[in-house]
């Protein structure tokens, strides 16, 4: 019986440091989509912005070939953006932080009794 206990105890010891390791592959993995899916998203944003931009010329006012253009790039970007939304693990610490700072340019009571 003893020795039974002690096979699982090895077993059960073996897979749970082998879940360790898979876990932490795979919070590696997730943490290198979410800080890149920002950059993505604004890749897409810059592009729409320029196809509105040639859109809105005189010489290609109209044309509906970029008109489609211009209206799936939204919706990609609309896409995206969700995505942006549900991987975005790294951004929302970040903006912890910055919430917490006072912002720039202001003076506090403290500060500016510092000063005189």
């Amino acid at each position: 019986m003893e020795l039974f206990i002690l096979i699982l105890l090895v077993v059960s010891l073996t897979s749970n440091v082998f879940f360790i390791f898979y876990i932490r592959y795979l919070l590696g993995n997730l943490s290198f989509i979410s800080e890149n899916i920002g950059s993505l998203v604004k890749v897409v944003t810059d592009l729409r912005k320029h196809l509105s931009d040639v859109y809105e010329l005189e010489r290609f006012y109209g044309d509906p070939t970029l008109e489609n253009l211009l209206k799936h790039s939204v919706e990609v970007s609309e896409i995206l953006e969700d995505f942006e939304e549900i991987y975005s693990l790294v951004d929302t610490a970040e903006e912890d932080n910055e919430d917490e700072e006072d912002p720039v340019g202001e003076t506090t009571e403290a500060d500016s009794a510092e000063t005189t």
